[in-house]
């Protein structure tokens, strides 16, 4: 780990901050009658009960105006019943724009990723996938150590359409909603509902809710935000600059929303902790040749199993022209159990740092803007219409290492074949003569007549060769994503009686994005090799060119491929986009009726909602023309659903009838119905709740207990299928492990949905001889069944070994050595997962002659997390086979904050993450346990907030960030980290 230190400035930097911080206190714009950076939600008393003090969205004391604050009720995630109540009965964190801010982090994913709940299989911005048909630069969180498909993030309530590509942070292809396509400074307030599947906003909300909250009603005025900031490296500075306005009256409003975000790349190599990958590639340059043993003794190299095959590879540093009596030999190639390719782990060099090339962190580029208006009719409250919409755009560039071939015969890909040194001799039908255990003209599909002059041995090279393309550049990935969003409704509130409201709108939705990047074409590559080819005759496009010289070192640069290189680069483009539009509506009532504890809430609602997605890759995608990849498909699908909710809380005590032991008791229950009009399927999911008070408001005690039902997605039913790699053990060859075994995941229209249950229990202490201070404590329990989820290819392998594979499996092998070169894996409904854990959170604040002093720290204790079917892929081979159990993880946020309003802010912040794994148990007996164990002080953020009594607020801050990431639950070389070292960050608003 890094020690964090401030950065050397020079002059010009100097100069910067200091321009920056002269900005921040000269410039100035007309404030706002209400405060922009914060959202309150102030609870109103009950009847007869004292006045409570009026608290912000985080629980913050506000100072108020007057004898009396009282807050109107107010729809909080998990409900659509409005309430007055500081504690309800679903457990909900909110946290506003103040909170925001003061958190030090700059933009939505870093900060919901600092959150305790917000721990493992998240979708990160940084180490994000490549290739193609994956969501390169594009990010999200999920609750609970569950993929993202487990998370419902929704904006202002409702849904939004997800990235239309999926993404693979563990065990399967997942779609997920982008973070980094919602505009930063639009977002009002985030609010996160933590008890799992909810019955208000469907029942596919497994591990819980995220609901961003957008900007509305900014009243007359106007706010602009200018930040930069940079690492202690200097090599990634970040742009932010934001700009808010609010025009209107008493019945008419609008509000706009402008900004801009540019962040520089990173790459591995640039820091100590991701110079070198975990394990270093066979896919190397020079390359892992295969060869037959007899030619090779034949050019004057060793013959080291007669007969049979071996790997070979050029020397260190070789211009390419080495004769074959210098190249390195596999000296174990007559034994099966310990053959080896030369350059790879356990070979006679090391394998390929792919780390050396490629970039950590992608760099990109957004803007966009928001524009919200409302229009109080004639009706007043009673009737209300309202629009919004956003535009965003989004580009981020990323890097690659340069294209590993993987085997050079791989079924389902071009084949790649480096022509023998002469032409080969033709028998009397014209067929071509090759050696014995080499590969064939007709399998290769080398045209009679090629031949490659660099080529020291009489054959054809193909096979179980792998090479690393490091001439042909670094693979480059330029990814644009337009996103769009409008919503148009109608809603009133205060109707009949004065506790009646509904809300009812249209939205739609889309992400387009289009990626385009830098690739080797493996037809061209194969032209290239041979010299006899058209290209290279008098009229062709390479004419009097020599051909590519493919047995040199990379670090040795070869002139004559120059022309070769730049025809092989190929800029393949693909468009994806993901549409959504829905139709809800929504009825409630505070006042159903009267019961002797107080009114019963009720509310009633539907929703109708139509979702596609449509992935078009190019062309040389389509046919399988990239050298790596296997083919990729068009794929297009939809579905259409719709569905009905109702909910009810139902008071049985309150403050009118309390009696000893109930000065207040409530049951909240809900039921849903989903029909899925594609395979005519159907749900209905209930959920129950509890809010009980024993003495009076110090202490509530709340219960909660739901089930769920999660339709597999777009993605995973009918999306086109994905190069990846895996590690596997082949028990034809006595175990041996390989690293880069290449795989094809394919989707599966035939899936069935997935269940869960959740539970939840807790209670909030506000103790009043101890006035400020707030604790809670949360036990949480959620269970997934039917997991839709690609099974490992180690269980692949075994399945093929013992004759049991799965519709959509199979394992290739090489023909000649018959060592796997493919697996084909299917998304499968697998398994069950559950999680469980406690949530802490001890809030303190307390006024001082200087400000209101505010302390809080929040804490989740993860107790179990079982995954029967899939730990090898979460902790590697070494805990293959264990039952998943993972105890004592901990993960904590901690904040301290003086405030002064409207004078001062002085606020502190320090995230504390530490996670134990001390014992895994495996499931077979006899095997080892596997203990790691990781831990992680976050370093302090500090802000200090300076203003004038003429609430022009001036604002500098300098924030240390910790140079280690919580991207993974599981313990892995830190290779996501982001951002490293110190940040100095000057901010000016007005």
């Amino acid at each position: 780990m890094n020690k964090a230190q401030l950065p050397e400035c020079g002059l010009s930097r100097k100069s910067a901050v200091l321009l920056a911080i002269f900005f921040a206190i000269v410039s100035n714009l007309p404030a706002q009658g209400n405060p922009p950076m914060s959202a309150l939600i102030g609870p109103s008393p009950s009847p007869g009960a004292a006045v409570p003090v009026a608290r912000d969205a985080q629980g913050n004391v506000v100072p108020t105006s007057g004898a009396a604050a009282t807050a109107e009720r107010v729809i909080v995630t998990g409900s659509n019943i409005p309430t007055a109540e500081e504690v309800g009965v679903n457990p909900v964190d909110i946290y506003n724009r103040e909170s925001l801010s003061k958190s030090g982090q700059r933009t939505t994913e870093q900060f919901l990723q600092s959150l305790p709940t917000v721990n493992a299989n998240i979708v990160p911005q940084s180490n994000n996938e490549n290739g193609s048909n994956t969501a390169v630069g594009a990010a999200t969180i999920a609750l609970r150590g569950f993929d993202a498909r487990a998370t419902l993030i929704l904006i202002d309530g409702r849904r939004v359409a997800p990235y239309p590509t999926g993404n693979n942070p563990g065990l399967v292809n997942v779609m997920f909603v982008d973070l980094n396509s919602i505009p930063e400074a639009a977002i009002d307030s985030i609010e996160i509902l933590k008890d799992g599947a909810s019955t208000t906003y469907g029942a596919d909300a497994v591990a819980g809710v995220v609901n961003i909250k957008l900007r509305h009603n900014y009243q007359n005025g106007a706010e602009a935000t200018v930040q930069y900031g940079n690492t202690e490296h200097e090599d990634s500075g970040e742009s932010i600059a934001s700009a808010i306005f609010g025009v209107g009256n008493d019945t008419t409003n609008i509000t706009g929303v402008l900004n801009y975000y540019r962040r520089n790349s990173i790459f591995q190599r640039d820091r100590a902790y991701s110079a070198v990958p975990p394990f270093l590639s066979s896919n190397n340059s020079p390359y892992n040749l295969s060869l037959s043993s007899n030619v090779a003794a034949a050019a004057g190299g060793q013959n080291n199993n007669p007969g049979g095959t071996e790997f070979a590879s050029p020397p260190d540093l070789t211009n390419g022209l080495a004769p074959a009596s210098a190249y390195l030999y596999d000296p174990n190639a007559a034994n099966p159990d310990l053959a080896n390719r030369v350059r790879a782990a356990g070979g006679l060099r090391p394998g390929f740092n792919f780390n050396m090339t490629a970039s950590s962190f992608p760099s990109s580029e957004r803007y966009g803007a928001y524009l919200s208006a409302e229009h109080k009719t004639v009706f007043g409250d009673a009737m209300v219409l309202y629009a919004d919409g956003y535009y965003e755009n989004v580009q981020t560039h990323n890097e690659a290492a340069p294209p590993a071939t993987g085997n050079f015969q791989t079924k389902g890909q071009v084949t790649l074949a480096i022509p023998p040194n002469h032409p080969l001799p033709l028998d009397a039908n014209g067929v071509q003569i090759t050696p014995l255990n080499t590969p064939t003209a007709a399998e290769t599909g080398v045209p009679s007549g090629a031949f490659n002059p660099f080529n020291p041995f009489e054959q054809i090279i193909s096979g179980s060769t792998r090479a690393r393309l490091s001439d042909f550049g670094n693979r480059l990935f330029d990814n644009e994503t337009d996103a769009w969003l409008s919503t148009i409704g109608v809603k009133g509130d205060k109707l009949f009686d004065g506790t009646w409201g509904y809300d009812a709108g249209w939205r739609y939705s889309q992400l387009k994005n289009v990626q385009t990047g830098q690739q080797v074409s493996a037809t061209r590559f194969n032209q290239v090799l041979n010299q006899n080819d058209p290209i290279f005759q008098p009229g062709g496009v390479l004419a009097g060119q020599l051909a590519f010289n493919p047995f040199g070192d990379f670090r040795v640069p070869i002139a004559s491929n120059e022309a070769t290189v730049e025809f092989v680069r190929v800029h393949p483009k693909d468009e994806d986009i993901s549409k959504l539009w829905t139709l809800d509506g929504s009825v409630y009532t505070t006042s159903l009726f009267e019961l002797p504890g107080g009114g019963v809430g009720f509310a009633f609602g539907g929703q109708f909602r139509r979702e596609s997605l449509k992935e078009t890759p190019d062309m040389l995608n389509v046919e399988g023309d990239i050298v790596g990849n296997s083919p990729v498909p068009p794929a297009n699908g939809g579905r259409k659903s719709y569905s009905f909710y109702a909910e009810a809380r139902i008071p049985i005590f309150g403050p009118n009838n309390a009696i000893p032991g109930f000065h207040s008791l409530e049951f909240e229950d809900g039921i849903r119905f989903e029909e899925f009009l594609n395979n005519s399927s159907n749900v209905l999911v209930p959920k129950f709740g509890m809010r009980w008070q024993p003495l009076d408001e110090q202490l509530t005690l709340r219960v909660t207990w739901s089930e769920g039902y999660r339709q597999p997605s777009l993605e995973e039913l009918f999306a086109s299928g994905i190069s990846t790699l895996q590690g596997t053990r082949d028990p034809l060859f006595n175990g041996l492990f390989e690293p880069e075994t290449n795989t094809l995941i394919q989707s599966n229209k035939n899936l069935q949905p997935e269940d869960s249950r959740s539970f939840s229990a807790g209670f909030v202490y506000t103790p009043k001889y101890v006035p400020g201070l707030t604790m809670s404590v949360d036990f949480w329990d959620t269970e997934r069944t039917g997991i839709v989820a690609v099974p490992l290819a180690q269980q692949v392998v075994d399945r093929a070994i013992s004759g049991t594979l799965l519709p959509g499996e199979a394992v290739e092998r090489d023909p000649t050595t018959n060592q796997i070169s493919r697996i084909l894996l299917s998304n499968q409904n697998l398994g069950s997962q559950e999680a469980r854990g406690y949530d802490f959170t001890l809030q303190y604040q307390r006024q001082t002659p200087w400000g209101t002093f505010t302390w809080l720290t929040q804490a989740t204790y993860l107790d179990e997390f079982l995954f029967p079917q899939f730990i090898e892929a979460e902790f590697g081979p070494t805990g293959a086979g264990t039952n998943g159990k993972v105890p004592a993880s901990s993960i904590g946020i901690g904040t301290i904050s003086i405030s002064s309003a409207p004078c001062a802010t002085l606020m502190g912040s320090t995230n504390f993450w530490a996670m134990a794994l001390p014992r895994i148990s495996l499931v077979q007996p006899g095997g080892s346990t596997y203990r790691p164990a990781m831990i992680s002080p976050d370093l302090f953020r500090w802000r200090a907030n300076l203003c004038r009594a003429t609430r022009r607020t001036r604002r500098t801050s300098h924030a240390a960030k910790n140079p280690v990431s919580r991207k993974q639950l599981q313990p892995k070389p830190p290779t996501t980290v982001f951002p490293p070292g110190d940040a100095f960050y000057s901010t000016g608003q007005s």
